[in-house]
């Protein structure tokens, strides 16, 4: 009777989280994934230089990071909708992640192709963030639908803001106590694992982030693949936002850089940069609940 009993309980399905409870989860995915990148983008520059890349280098390097990250894009969410496989590219994404910043930390030790090897981990990085990032975006949307789309982008974004935070601050403090760079991003294997834990928890308990929204699939299937990646279909609106967004991030330069100069110029200690790194994440995190709230009380004039 007892063995019978604890088999029926073995069985019983669990309970489908809330779309807050997965909101939640899905942002503290964020939250751990961003401790690794963004604990490495805040000292990629510096990192760079111990292996003797020049500010020429770590700029190529960085801004050829951040085109992959976004350019990429283009394809991977197509391909997202078109496959319907938006949780194995969430899933592979945050896996490159997890597994090439903490490898970071051998290149000092294997002489002159150390900077060869850490300049491939980084472009590597960049392009599995391009890999999750539209599917990631396809599976909140559907979530938030219950709770207020800004709301639960706003709540998501704090979440992985704190990670982008806190990531420069557990780097700047294994810096200070060590010296050197390498030992954080070991270290940082550590939130890279846990967020892959999150996330497949995060699969079993929301089986309905799985579930595609059958009044946007016909769209996707009809419009030609490159048509469809240059936002074919897409409303006027749409095209107005991301050239404005494009216009405004024009003149912007990437932390690697400034970072570098940072050190090279004696203006900071290896320690310090990071902490400049995560003031600037603590303000996002702070600002994506305010204007998230301000896109669902008034909608995008107002916010």
């Amino acid at each position: 009777m007892t063995q019978t009993s604890s088999a029926a309980a073995s069985e019983r399905p669990r309970r489908a989280w809330t779309p807050w409870q997965a909101i939640f989860g899905f942002g503290m995915v964020s939250l751990a994934a961003d401790m690794v990148y963004e604990g490495m983008r805040s000292m990629a520059g510096p990192f760079l230089g111990s292996l003797g890349a020049s500010a020429l280098t770590v700029g190529l390097v960085t801004g050829a990071g951040e085109a992959i990250a976004l350019m990429l894009r283009l394809v991977t969410g197509p391909w997202a909708d078109r496959s319907h496989r938006h949780w194995r590219l969430t899933v592979v994404g945050y896996g490159m992640t997890a597994v090439c910043v903490p490898l970071l930390a051998i290149t000092p030790f294997i002489g002159g192709a150390g900077l060869a090897v850490a300049v491939t981990l980084i472009l590597l990085e960049r392009t599995g963030k391009a890999v999750r990032s539209p599917a990631k975006s396809a599976l909140l949307a559907r979530m938030a639908k219950p709770t207020g789309t800004g709301r639960g982008f706003a709540v998501h974004k704090a979440l992985d803001q704190v990670g982008g935070f806190s990531g420069p601050l557990l780097l700047a403090g294994i810096t200070a106590l060590t010296g050197v760079l390498w030992p954080g991003f070991a270290v940082l294997a550590v939130p890279g694992a846990l967020s892959l834990l999150i996330l497949a928890l995060l699969r079993r308990r929301a089986p309905g982030l799985t579930e595609t929204d059958p009044e946007d699939q016909p769209q996707a299937v009809r419009t030609p693949f490159v048509a469809a990646a240059f936002g074919r279909g897409l409303p006027r609106a749409f095209h107005l936002l991301s050239a404005s967004a494009a216009l405004a991030t024009a003149g912007l330069m990437t932390f690697g850089v400034i970072s570098y100069r940072f050190v090279d110029a004696g203006m900071m200690s290896l320690a310090a940069v990071p902490l400049a790194y995560a003031l600037g994440m603590a303000a996002a995190a702070i600002a994506a609940l305010a204007t998230g709230d301000a896109f669902d009380r008034w909608g995008l004039a107002r916010s």
